[in-house]
């Protein structure tokens, strides 16, 4: 079996290219190498088309044209679109993965021209598709609400943490603090600064008992998209050094953020699984998070999950967590065992069924 990969978006740049999607098409591909049979191969399409990775329309234009005409050429069994568009033209059968529809759900959380081609290229994709992938089942039923999609067609296959973000203990930790100038405890936030995570409700509350505390907030993640509201408040709260910016971290120091916190906190209104949750889980750091979308399947009762946009609730429940240390210390612990169920290889694995699936 020759299976196609679109790696257009496997990025080793720093920004939130190497985020979410880019992990997924890096550790999916790794995985493969683990589980697939030794006569298969896995084809690489894009890997080095610098243009293409930066620029949004450069990409769609080859996806549609010089792609087609890669997949003809190299005589794939299948061709696995992690995201984006199925090329019109294509002639290897396809599987696409659909990561959320938050262009649906809250369109007022990126630019009007992202979510028109977003709607237009997830309902071309899902319909050229042999099979489509989910990142989990709340995402799968959203896109069968959508599309009216058959049962039959979509695989939901859950995500897992890169072996990179790892829990730091002990001396490592405290060589981590000090690289960092971390001298006092703090709330993380990990995530592109984008509409959707909702950071504006989690300053608001950390607002509410700064004076009753001695933590920072601290916001982990690249510059997204349409972030003046949160530039907006956090100008308006006037929060001065109480919160701090990281920018894009490694992945190695995001494990150091995670394991150092006495929080962590995920406030998006929306995710299709909100992966920075399974990590928090890993590292040990007890979990606050939305109660909507993926988190319930994802996090469980290994967290707590609040309405995502209620901000006297977000304000109650960190202060009654950061006060209980008994409490964070049985979350933790559910974290731990929680994490456990999350697996590349088992991410791999199922995916690799899929296509098997596709090739017969």
């Amino acid at each position: 079996m020759r299976i196609g990969i679109n790696a257009a978006l496997n990025s080793t740049k720093e920004g939130y290219r190497q985020t979410g999607i880019s992990r997924y098409i890096s550790e999916v591909i790794s995985g493969l190498e683990r589980v697939r049979a030794s006569s298969d191969e896995v084809v690489l399409l894009g890997q080095h088309t610098g243009p293409i990775k930066e620029n949004p329309l450069t990409r769609i234009l080859w996806e549609q044209s010089f792609l087609p005409v890669n997949i003809a050429a190299q005589r794939l069994s299948v061709m696995h679109t992690p995201i984006g568009a199925v090329p019109l033209l294509g002639i290897a059968p396809n599987v696409v993965t659909v990561h959320d529809l938050a262009f649906l759900k809250y369109p007022e959380s990126l630019p009007s021209d992202r979510r028109t081609w977003l709607i237009a290229a997830t309902k071309m994709s899902t319909r050229r598709a042999r099979k489509i992938i989910t990142v989990s089942q709340a995402t799968a039923d959203d896109l069968r609400e959508w599309l009216d999609v058959p049962e039959g067609k979509i695989h939901a296959i859950p995500l897992a943490t890169s072996g990179k973000v790892e829990r730091v203990e002990g001396t490592s930790l405290n060589v981590f603090r000090m690289k960092w100038k971390i001298d006092r405890p703090y709330v993380v936030a990990v995530g592109t600064l984008e509409p959707r995570k909702n950071l504006p409700t989690l300053l608001r509350a950390f607002a509410h008992i700064k004076d009753q505390i001695d933590h920072q907030l601290v916001l982990v993640g690249p510059e997204g998209w349409l972030t003046g509201e949160l530039k907006s408040t956090l100008e308006e709260l006037d929060l001065g050094d109480r919160v701090r910016l990281t920018g894009w971290v490694s992945d190695e120091e995001l494990g150091g953020w995670y394991s150092g916190a006495d929080l962590f906190a995920f406030p998006s209104l929306y995710e299709g699984f909100g992966l920075p949750s399974v990590e928090a889980m890993r590292c040990g750091a007890p979990v606050l998070c939305s109660d909507n979308s993926a988190f319930p399947e994802v996090v469980g009762d290994a967290g707590v999950l609040l309405p995502a946009e209620n901000v006297d609730a977000w304000a109650e429940t960190m202060l009654s967590l950061l006060n209980d240390e008994s409490r964070r210390r049985e979350l933790r612990e559910r974290g731990f065992a929680r994490a456990e169920l999350f697996s590349w290889e088992r991410t791999a694995q199922e995916t690799y069924d899929v296509y098997k699936e596709i090739a017969r």
